[in-house]
């Protein structure tokens, strides 16, 4: 396990992160453990989808499904999630949120 810093871009977390706050994630390489996955329900994690393998996305864990994990942003006017494409296998989550170590501000940076 290592930690990973992220800089936040784009408006899908807002109000919880906004564009511009430096956080650091719990980072596994090749997925979260299902333990680890069980006990993150509720709350912000990193996604790498297999489909966008260069793109990390922060999105909050909302449930587990039969077909996979399902997550949303916390603002779901600017956040493209599980409700646009389904769930996530578990090696796509491969990030906890640990804390943000800088604020940003508002509009600074832009998807």
């Amino acid at each position: 396990m290592r930690f990973l810093p992220v800089r936040i871009i784009g408006r899908s977390m807002e109000p919880t992160l906004i564009a511009g706050d430096w956080t650091l994630f719990r980072f596994y390489p090749a997925g979260m453990p299902n333990r680890a996955l069980e006990r993150a329900i509720g709350k912000v994690v990193l996604v790498r989808r297999t489909s966008e393998p260069g793109c990390l996305t922060t999105k909050r864990l909302i449930k587990v499904l039969d077909t996979g994990y399902w997550v949303e942003g916390d603002n779901q006017e600017a956040s493209t999630d599980s409700r646009h494409y389904l769930t996530l296998a578990p090696e796509e989550i491969v990030g906890l949120f640990v804390l943000r170590y800088r604020r940003g501000s508002a509009g600074e940076i832009t998807e």
